[in-house]
């Protein structure tokens, strides 16, 4: 279990980017929801050693993030956002590299950890390719494979998913449910889908404080009566009604802009419709705004 109390941290151009988070993550897929500029990544760099807090602790199994980092990162798994690689450098060359930083030293274990990461992320026959020629999905998957060196049990992917196309999306996926039985796995991500398909509980984070916590189909259920829906044919029109509702989301669909409201009682000419994360979501940012504007 992962326990993090009353996490600060304001960077030296004066922005806060952590407010007095409190997170209690169990074994399992986490999911980490909040907009661009939210705090997600401080809080998934902050984890993982890479930097520190101005207050606050983070405790995985009895380990001290903060007094003990290198125990920790033995135990850690991470793929940020952006990572780079080395030109011309195979994917079996990179990897077995990455296993010898990690501490990997006899040449034979080696090569059957690597081989076998590689053939677990679909890429052992992609092994001898330069790394830095791979799809966006394959260098996602390479990004796993050298996470999981050292076999961790705290796993931190950060916005695994963006910009990959639907089939390598699914194949992600499926290779980080794959994992999540035994480990502790954060998926930080802005895409409400993400966490929708994957993950037993979830946050949300914005503001670089945590809004709302819990298992996505009892917050969705939460919601019901409290959603109401309208299709109008023009942005004009949609705009002025974003004028006097509390419209949390509104998207075209075939042309027409669909509207949805977070509201106590329907407003006039608006439809009942199931609530779901994406509602949850922007419903509680929505409320965050409003709370800060007045």
């Amino acid at each position: 279990m992962l326990s993090i109390q009353g996490l600060t941290k304001t960077y030296g151009n004066g922005v806060q980017a952590l407010k007095g988070v409190n997170l209690t993550i169990p074994k399992g897929m986490f999911g980490l929801l909040g907009p661009n500029g939210a705090g997600k990544s401080s809080l998934m760099r902050t984890i993982a050693t890479l930097q520190t807090a101005d207050s606050g602790t983070i405790k995985f199994d009895g380990l001290d993030v903060f007094k003990q980092p290198q125990e920790v990162r033995r135990r850690l798994g991470y793929l940020p956002q952006d990572f780079g690689v080395y030109p011309r450098v195979s994917a079996a060359d990179l990897l077995d590299h990455m296993a010898i930083l990690k501490g990997l030293d006899n040449a034979k274990e080696r090569k059957e950890v690597v081989d076998g990461l590689l053939a677990h992320t679909n890429l052992y026959e992609h092994k001898l390719k330069a790394v830095s020629g791979f799809s966006g999905g394959m260098r996602q998957r390479f990004g796993i494979a050298q996470a999981l060196l050292g076999d961790p049990d705290l796993l931190i992917v950060d916005e695994p998913t963006a910009g990959l196309d639907p089939e390598e999306r699914n194949r992600f996926h499926n290779l980080l449910v794959s994992l999540g039985e035994q480990k502790v796995v954060i998926l930080s991500t802005h895409i409400v889908d993400d966490v929708s398909e994957l993950c037993p509980n979830m946050a949300v984070l914005a503001g670089g404080e945590i809004l709302l916590q819990g298992n996505p189909i009892d917050l969705t259920h939460q919601l019901n009566g409290q959603i109401w829906r309208k299709e109008v044919a023009n942005q004009q029109q949609a705009l002025e009604l974003e004028q006097h509702l509390p419209v949390i989301s509104k998207r075209l669909f075939a042309g027409n802009t669909i509207l949805h409201v977070f509201a106590d009682a329907p407003p006039e000419g608006f439809e009942a419709v199931p609530s779901n994360l994406e509602d949850v979501y922007f419903s509680t940012l929505y409320q965050q705004r409003a709370a800060a504007q007045a």
